[in-house]
């Protein structure tokens, strides 16, 4: 009930007027159901039956059409003769048709030799068909449940006729396969409904026409529910080919359930039979109903529109009223505007109640607003001086900022000139350091020149050796040549003399090995000498640079020194500003003081006009008469802040009141 109560009038209207149809709706839809439910099912079956029985009919006439255009040819003379069966294959072709339904045309004679019109020969003694026909001779005629096809791999039904001479005797049949292909076009014309479809069997239970192509030749309806999953159709199969229209109920393998009717093919053993699904028999219910409903529903709608605008031109007055009423609740309103009134019912009555209420509304708010502006004049008087107090303010704020920038500026050049100081000590250091390493370099380049000269006396015995030996070798090579000359073939002195130029010779080589190492030896002490060199070189500039930079730092803290200086000489002028604009400020709270008692008053007289309204129960708070803060005693000290807060404390009075109204 509660959300009912906060629906607009136009909506409980519909409502009321929705909910009532919708109902009936309902119930008529229910009685349109259970009628057509009770209804549908038979027209089904009526139009199930009427199309199963006219297609049984067009199947007997088709069929019966080949059997007696088989009977026409089987009565010529010329088939009847004792001749070999191949002499008559002129004739087949000749009255074959090609490209139709018949498959094939053939003859046989009484010893079961059979010629195609292909010319195909064939022996059929053992069928069971010509012993039908021409061996037991207990038929004339006979139409064969169709079979697969040898040619076409295709069903195809067989018709045959008996061949009789002029004395009667039966002499052979004549026969032609016909494709059943025809038949599948004409049980697939079928149609009661979505998902029905018709189907053929023979004498047996095989369905010879089907719509799935697999089903054809292979499914049996007299097992089905054993080799296929069927449930019922095994039983039902019976009555289909008991000869006789009929109508059944049975389960698909998929589980829906299915309704068959069947008709049985006049002039063969054959049946035609559709098969529905169950929710074939409620779809035109539910078509239908969606139909009504859709209707009803457009309808519907189209009433609710029509009696939306109505209301909303009937209850529009009311509506301007509340939105007018809302802008003044909101205080937005045009207390200037006034309502048309139109008629002399209780919506005229309403607006011309409302527009005595604004204008009594207007004549006490002109007069609100008279001290209105008096208050604002006041309040503009002290935004101006206030602006001018924060803008003072904000200049001693700048120089309070000033100053700090300059103690940072100070501590940043203390700072600097220690970090200078120690710089220098640290390059001092360093330089005592590199000073240090210059002389152990030239100490490490005396030792190495020492060793350098040692090697070269070293080599200087060895060279001398060096020649000993040459000179002894030549020498001892002198007397081996003449003990050669001496000796003759025996050369035994030769021999001794050769033993000692070896001996010479490998003391030649092993000095020279030694010479050798000696050389490389020397060079890498020059080598290491020179780098030596370098690095006390290094050293000394080093110590040049170190020198420059100590004395730049000392001009560094000369120049801090100064900065330091002109820093506290500002730090002076800021302290002597900030507090001139103290003085002034201790003035001007003393001005926005006076104005704060002048607002007070003109606040008062307000609150006399606003409690001529009735505004309920609650009551405004008292205002106090010594609310007006003193003036400050000491115009020097900033302490006079308390003075503001007589306006804010009248204010958080006055916004409730004015809420309330």
């Amino acid at each position: 009930m509660s959300k009912f109560s906060r629906l607009s009038l136009t909506q409980k209207l519909l409502s009321a007027v929705a909910l009532p149809l919708l109902i009936v709706a309902v119930v008529l839809g229910i009685i349109v159901s259970q009628q057509l439910n009770r209804a549908i099912p038979s027209l089904i079956d009526n139009a199930g039956t009427r199309q199963v029985e006219a297609r049984a009919d067009e199947i007997s006439r088709w069929i019966n059409g080949y059997r007696s255009w088989n009977a026409v040819l089987a009565e010529d003379e010329r088939l009847a003769e004792d001749l070999p069966v191949a002499t008559h294959l002129g004739w087949l072709a000749k009255r074959y048709p090609p490209g139709g339904t018949i498959e094939s045309l053939f003859f046989s004679n009484a010893s079961g030799d059979t010629i195609t019109h292909a010319g195909v020969p064939l022996d059929i003694s053992e069928r069971s068909y010509f012993k039908t026909l021409v061996t037991e001779g207990s038929q004339d005629s006979l139409l064969v449940d169709p079979v697969i096809s040898m040619v076409s791999g295709l069903p195809t039904a067989l018709v045959v006729d008996t061949v009789f001479d002029e004395r009667g005797n039966r002499a052979g049949l004549l026969g032609i396969t016909v494709s059943m292909a025809a038949v599948s076009d004409i049980t697939s014309a079928i149609n009661i409904g979505e998902g029905s479809y018709g189907w053929l069997i023979d004498s047996q239970g095989q369905v010879i026409a089907h719509p799935v192509e697999e089903y054809r030749m292979s499914l049996n309806y007299t097992d089905a529910d054993r080799t296929q999953g069927y449930q019922g159709l095994d039983a039902l199969s019976q009555s289909i080919l008991g000869g006789a229209p009929g109508s059944g109920e049975i389960t698909m393998p998929s589980g829906e359930r299915t309704r068959l009717m069947w008709s049985p093919v006049k002039g063969t053993s054959w049946v035609v039979g559709v098969t529905v699904p169950m929710t074939a028999f409620t779809a035109v219910t539910n078509s239908l109903l969606k139909s009504l409903l859709l209707a009803g529903g457009l309808l519907l709608v189209l009433l609710l529109v029509v009696v939306a605008y109505a209301a909303r031109r009937s209850l529009a007055p009311i509506k301007h009223t509340a939105n007018a009423m809302a802008d003044i609740a909101q205080g937005k309103g045009d207390l200037t505007r006034r309502l048309e009134v139109k008629s002399q019912d209780e919506i005229g009555d309403l607006a011309r109640g409302f527009n005595a209420f604004v204008e009594r509304m207007q004549a006490t708010l002109q007069e609100v607003r008279h001290n209105a502006q008096t208050v604002l004049a006041g309040a503009s008087d002290m935004a101006d001086g206030t602006h001018e107090l924060s803008s003072r303010t904000d200049q001693a704020a700048a120089n309070i900022q000033e100053t700090s920038a300059s103690m940072e500026e100070i501590h940043s050049t203390v700072a600097h000139t220690s970090q200078a100081s120690e710089q220098a000590n640290g390059l001092a250091i360093e330089a005592a350091g590199a000073s240090k390493r210059g002389t152990e370099s030239m100490t490490q380049m005396e030792s190495k020149m020492g060793a350098i000269s040692e090697s070269s006396n070293k080599i200087s015995d060895i060279i001398g050796l060096i020649d000993s030996i040459a000179f002894q070798t030549n020498i001892l090579a002198l007397n081996a040549s003449v003990e050669a000359a001496r000796a003759g073939e025996q050369g035994r002195g030769f021999a001794v003399v050769a033993n000692e130029v070896r001996t010479l010779a490998s003391r030649s080589a092993t000095a020279a090995q030694d010479i050798r190492a000696l050389i490389d030896v020397s060079v890498n002490h020059a080598k290491e000498g020179n780098h030596i060199v370098k690095s006390a070189a290094q050293q000394m500039q080093e110590i040049h640079r170190s020198i420059t930079q100590v004395s730049d730092v000392i001009g560094e803290i000369t120049a801090g020194a100064r900065e330091q200086t002109a820093g506290i000489e500002q730090v002076n002028t800021a302290v002597a500003e900030m507090d001139t604009m103290t003085q002034q400020n201790a003035s001007m709270v003393s001005q926005n003081a006076s104005l704060a008692a002048q607002m007070r008053k003109n606040a008062e007289r307000l609150d006399q006009l606003m409690s001529e309204f009735v505004l309920g129960d609650s009551q405004p708070l008292p205002i106090s008469a010594n609310a007006t803060p003193p003036a400050p005693s000491n115009p020097r000290l900033p302490a006079a802040s308390p003075a503001p807060s007589a306006p804010k404390a009248r204010k958080a009075v006055a916004e409730p009141e004015w809420e309330a109204f």
